[in-house]
C-alpha cells in the first residue's frame, strides 16, 4: 500500500510498475479469511484505480496473454497494473511441510489436481500437435536442465562479478585514489554562497524568509556566523557546481522541519517556488541537479525508495531525512534489512545519507532523540586501533555505516562533501 501511494507522485513516479501477486491462497498456515479484510488480495490497488487482472495459473495461454496485456498497458500509459496469478502450493510452505495439518479439505482437492504441464500437454495434443513432437521437446528441455545442474556443482562464483558497473568505475584508483579534500576555495565558496543567498528582487516572498536569506547573505559576505542551514546549502551547491547531483527527500524537506532550510522559496502572490541552489548552474535548464522533495508520510516506503536510488546512482548525493530522528522507527525494517546489511547479503553498495535530527530534548515522545545507540549497535566497525598497516581510512572503508553526530555547522558541511 505504501509503495502504491508513490505511483503518481512527483520525484517518485517510475513510469508505472507491474505488480505480480503469486497467489497460492495460503500464507504458510494462514488462510485468506485470516489474512485480509477484503474479498481479493489485490483490493488494495483500487486506491490508485490500477487495473487488476485475475488469471488462473492452470491456464498457461491465459497467463501469457494477461502478462502481455499488462506489459502493453504499462508501456503505453506509464501507470501501475496488477496481475493476480491464482494458483496453489502443491507441497505446502516447503518440501518438508505437511499442509494437511491445518488445511485438510483444501489439500484433498490440491492432491487431485493435475500438474499444469500435463494439462497443457493434453490441450496441445487435442489441438492436433503430435505426442512424439512434444516428447522430443520435453527430452531436450530435461537434458538442458540436467546439464546445467551438473555444471552448477563445479561452477565457481565470484561475488564481485555481480557488482554494479557504475560502482566499479567509482572505485578506479586513477579517479578516486586519494582522500577527498572536502574544503572549497574561499573565493569560489563566496561566489556560490552569494548566488544561493540572493533572492530574485522582482518576486514576492514571505518577509520572514527574506530576512533569513538576508542574514544568510551577510554571514557569507563576512565569513562569520554561518548557521546549519547555510552550511548545508553551501555543501549542496558546491557539489552541484562540481558536476554532481543532490537528491533530498523526506517529510518537510523543502522548508525544513525547523524552518532552517528553505531549499524551495515559495512565491506569495502566485503558485510555484524558486530553488536557490539550482542557481549555481544557470545554464543547466531542465537538468535535475538538485531535488528537494517532500515525501508522502511513510518513512518505511520512502527510505526504501531512496535506498534503491542511492544504489543505482553513486554519483548522486542521496539523502533521506526523518522529520525527527526518532521517526526512523517507522523505517527500522528497511534499515535492518537493507541499509546496514545489503552489501553483505547481496553485494549491493550504496551511499545513502540518513539525516536524523537529534538532541531536541523536551519536544515530547518520539521528538527528541535519533537513538544513536541503535545505529552504533548496527555497525560492524572494528574496535581495533589504527596502526601503520591499518589506517583510519581502511577501517572506515570496511565498515557498513558511519555514525556521525555533528556539533558545528562546519563539521556538517565537510561531512556532506565527503
Amino acid at each position: 500500500m505504501e509503495t502504491l501511494q508513490m505511483e503518481g507522485l512527483k520525484n517518485y513516479n517510475v513510469g508505472g510498475t507491474i505488480h505480480v501477486i503469486i497467489n497460492n491462497q495460503i500464507g504458510f498456515t494462514t488462510t485468506p479469511d485470516r489474512a485480509r479484510s477484503g474479498t481479493y488480495c489485490s483490493d488494495v490497488a483500487k486506491m490508485i484505480n490500477a487495473p487488476i487482472f485475475h488469471v488462473n495459473g492452470d491456464s498457461m495461454e491465459s497467463v501469457a496473454k494477461t502478462f502481455a496485456f499488462a506489459a502493453e498497458y504499462r508501456q503505453k500509459f506509464q501507470k501501475d497494473v496488477v496481475v493476480d496469478l491464482i494458483g496453489y502450493r502443491k507441497m505446502g510452505h516447503n518440501e518438508l511441510d505437511n499442509p494437511s495439518f491445518t488445511q485438510p479439505l483444501m489439500y484433498k482437492i490440491v492432491h487431485q489436481m493435475k500438474p499444469v504441464r500435463d494439462k497443457f500437454r493434453e490441450q496441445l495434443i487435442s489441438e492436433g500437435l503430435e505426442a512424439d513432437k512434444l516428447d522430443s521437446i520435453e527430452a531436450a528441455q530435461w537434458a538442458e536442465l540436467e546439464d546445467a545442474y551438473k555444471a552448477s556443482k563445479t561452477c565457481k562464483y565470484a561475488v564481485e562479478a555481480w557488482s554494479n558497473p557504475t560502482w566499479e568505475k567509482i572505485m578506479e584508483p586513477t579517479q578516486y585514489g586519494k582522500v577527498k579534500d572536502t574544503g572549497v576555495d574561499i573565493d569560489e565558496l563566496t561566489r556560490i554562497g552569494i548566488r544561493i543567498a540572493t533572492l530574485p528582487a522582482d518576486d514576492k516572498f514571505h518577509p520572514s524568509v527574506v530576512k533569513i536569506f538576508n542574514d544568510r547573505l551577510r554571514s557569507i559576505q563576512s565569513g562569520k556566523g554561518i548557521d546549519w542551514g547555510t552550511a548545508e546549502a553551501l555543501a549542496f551547491a558546491s557539489l552541484i557546481s562540481e558536476g554532481y547531483h543532490v537528491r533530498l527527500s523526506g517529510q518537510d524537506v523543502e522548508r525544513g522541519t525547523f524552518s532552517h532550510r528553505h531549499a524551495h522559496v515559495f512565491y506569495q502572490d502566485r503558485d510555484g517556488c524558486y530553488v536557490p541552489i539550482n542557481s549555481v548552474m544557470p545554464n543547466a535548464s531542465g537538468t535535475r541537479n538538485f531535488i528537494a522533495s517532500c515525501s508522502h508520510l511513510s518513512e518505511y516506503a520512502v527510505l526504501g525508495f531512496e535506498y534503491g536510488y542511492a544504489a543505482t546512482n553513486p554519483n548522486t548525493l542521496c539523502l533521506w531525512e526523518a522529520q525527527f530522528g526518532d521517526f526512523a522507527n517507522g523505517a527500522q525494517i528497511m534499515i535492518d534489512t537493507n541499509v546496514v546489511s545489503g552489501e553483505t547479503k547481496w553485494n549491493v553498495s550504496h551511499g545513502l545519507i540518513m539525516l536524523l535530527p537529534h538532541g531536541y530534548d523536551g519536544n515530547g515522545p518520539e521528538h527528541s532523540s535519533a537513538r544513536l545507540e541503535r545505529f552504533l549497535q548496527l555497525s560492524d566497525a572494528s574496535d581495533m586501533a589504527p596502526t601503520e598497516d591499518i589506517t583510519e581510512r581502511h577501517i572506515m572503508e570496511n565498515t557498513n555505516i558511519i555514525v556521525a553526530n555533528c556539533s558545528t555547522a562546519a563539521q556538517y558541511f565537510h561531512l556532506l562533501r565527503a
